[in-house]
């Protein structure tokens, strides 16, 4: 029998995406998330008022993180975005 020399695609796209994943600078591509904590997750990502998010959050504080702000267009609580006008 002869040896089949064929490229195993599956493998192949999976190892360049590894690398792309391992290798990523976040300052030269925007597209890179960082790796997070599961703190840092939560209290990125967590519900808004939810102790355990709350609780995320302070720790990470505390930690010397950086907290979420809001991002532009977002509603705070109140129904007021980014600015002193209701919608």
């Amino acid at each position: 029998t002869q040896e089949a020399n064929a490229l195993d695609f599956d493998s192949f796209e999976k190892s360049l995406i590894d690398k792309d994943t391992s290798d990523c600078d976040p300052n030269l591509d925007r597209k890179c998330a960082p790796k997070l904590t599961a703190d840092e997750a939560l209290c990125k990502y967590g519900v808004s008022g939810a102790d355990a998010r709350s609780q995320a959050c302070r720790r990470v504080r505390d930690a010397g993180g950086i907290l979420p702000g809001a991002k532009k267009g977002e509603r705070d609580i109140k129904g007021w975005v980014n600015n002193p006008i209701a919608l």
